[in-house]
């Protein structure tokens, strides 16, 4: 076998998880669900219904670091939605009749309103000092809503969007932020990605294919998203270039990226498991294949988390990935095997 055959063997069976093997934990196993996980550091945040229904439903954390679980949020009515960053965790909360958004403080243990109103404020985010929110929904006919951000060191309020129809969830990272936008439907509802330096003033298209692309998120310069396809593609930023990240026959969806790492949900196992991409190396793998469904994954550093229903119930569970290097690693355990293999006398 030549060298180059041996080095596309072994990352094919890197590509299958035969050398993979990362292991995965459970975070949070509450019989009643866990949901929506988000990642900042060491800590995880969720939406738990332990103590209440779907319409009814908590908010919680967890710091992987050693710290226990704990509750952020269980006053009246729906909280959901959470996302954790610059020290806070914010989320949905439905307790005054509307979408409003609010925080915890993680130093002092406190909670605070942040935007509060009669209008909507939906699928919160947060970046470098900076909160972005969507005031629409998609169960708006026409759809409705705007991107707008808030400075979280003035509280000043500002409109980053607010083009014809609806744009929603919206990501930051730095000064870049990004969303579904429908500016450009005309019969039928069809989301492009959009974006906005904060640093610049200026909004910038990403993707306008046909049909729709959803499902963003943003790392430094790189924005990835689901194609209409069901395909994940990435956009650098800096280079203006778009890129394929992952273009399996199945499905892939709900990208998430910290770093050089993105992971999303995959369906080429018959059941959704998760993979990830290292974009430094070109290399895709498995992160987690099992039983059941795994989805909405969640990346920070090289902790990966994602709602789990193994058992039935939606748990979160987590792994680390390893660094590039241990990758290699692996890569080069493949070379090895394979070179066995090679030298196996023949039964024949």
């Amino acid at each position: 076998m030549t060298k180059g055959l041996i080095i596309g063997a072994a990352v094919a069976l890197l590509l299958a998880g035969e050398t993979a093997g990362f292991d995965a934990f459970p975070i949070a196993t509450h019989p009643r669900g866990e949901f929506s996980p988000r990642v900042a550091g060491s800590l995880v945040v969720w939406y738990d219904l332990r103590t209440a229904e779907v319409t009814d439903s908590d908010i919680y954390a967890k710091d992987l670091g050693g710290g226990a679980e704990f509750p952020v949020c269980t006053a009246p009515e729906y909280q959901g939605g959470p996302v954790v960053g610059d020290g806070l965790v914010v989320w949905t909360d439905g307790r005054s009749g509307n979408w409003d958004l609010y925080g915890y403080d993680l130093a002092s243990g406190r909670e605070v309103p942040l935007v509060v109103g009669p209008e909507p404020a939906l699928s919160p985010d947060l970046g470098g000092g900076t909160l972005v929110w969507s005031t629409g929904t998609y169960t708006s006919d026409p759809v409705q809503g705007d991107i707008r951000g808030m400075d979280l060191t003035t509280g000043n309020q500002f409109p980053i969007c607010e083009a014809i129809f609806g744009q929603a969830v919206p990501r930051i990272s730095g000064n870049l932020v990004v969303w579904e936008d429908a500016r450009n439907s005309l019969l039928t509802t069809e989301w492009d990605i959009y974006a906005y330096d904060l640093a610049a003033g200026t909004e910038f298209p990403v993707c306008m294919l046909p049909h729709s692309q959803g499902g963003p998120d943003v790392s430094g310069n790189i924005i990835v998203w689901t194609d209409h396809e069901y395909d994940i593609r990435g956009f650098d930023v800096t280079t203006g270039t778009e890129f394929p990240i992952c273009t399996h026959d199945f499905a892939q969806s709900h990208p998430a990226i910290d770093g050089d790492l993105v992971v999303w949900k995959d369906w080429r196992n018959g059941d959704p498991d998760i993979y990830g991409y290292d974009l430094s190396r070109g290399i895709e793998f498995p992160i987690y294949v099992g039983p059941g469904d795994q989805s909405r994954p969640a990346v920070s550093g090289d902790l990966v988390v994602w709602n789990d229903r193994q058992t039935g119930q939606m748990d979160i569970w987590g792994a680390y990935v390893p660094e590039p290097a241990t990758l290699l690693l692996l890569t080069c355990g493949c070379l090895a095997l394979l070179a066995r293999r090679q030298k196996r006398p023949s039964r024949s």
